[in-house]
């Protein structure tokens, strides 16, 4: 009652109705931090994003395009991704953060190689999501099957 109250002398509301699509944009921002690594977010990856954004976080195709274009911009301009990072430890578990890394494969494996700036990428967004190193290789080899190519060629090879 006391903090309603103060929260309103100082002009902010007391408490603001939650965004819902506050993780799904997160989620978003990292997919499309990913697909950026490399300097070129082409055609495959947006659909890549888009289609993990339809099935995975129950937006429709239209508010998935929307989600994609605000990921994009917000990745382009942000100077940090930690508000995005501090809403997908709070809100997602362990297992769910695993998924989130396979999701990342996904994205960097969609035009049929991962260029070492992707995997630099995803590797950076593993350890600020504590997702462990293993789950972190499991998670590749496991897109890297999906996609069927191998990571043994020398160029974004599992290390």
């Amino acid at each position: 009652m006391m903090l309603d109250k103060l929260a309103q002398l100082f002009g902010r509301p007391a408490a603001q109705t939650p965004d819902p699509l506050r993780r799904p944009l997160a989620i978003a921002v990292l997919l499309a931090e990913t697909a950026r690594a490399d300097f070129n977010a082409d055609e495959v990856e947006r659909s890549t994003i888009q289609d993990l954004l339809q099935r995975h976080c129950g937006v429709d195709k239209g508010e998935a395009a929307r989600l994609l274009d605000q990921a994009l911009a917000s990745s382009r301009d942000a100077v940090s991704l930690h508000g995005y990072l501090r809403t997908l430890n709070d809100e997602l578990d362990a297992p769910a953060r695993s998924e989130l890394m396979l999701w990342l494969w996904r994205v960097a494996y969609a035009d049929g190689r991962v260029d070492p700036l992707e995997e630099s990428r995803v590797r950076k967004i593993a350890d600020l999501l504590y997702v462990p190193h293993s789950e972190f290789v499991r998670r590749r080899l496991q897109a890297e099957q999906e996609a069927g190519v191998s990571g043994t060629d020398g160029v974004g090879a599992v290390s």
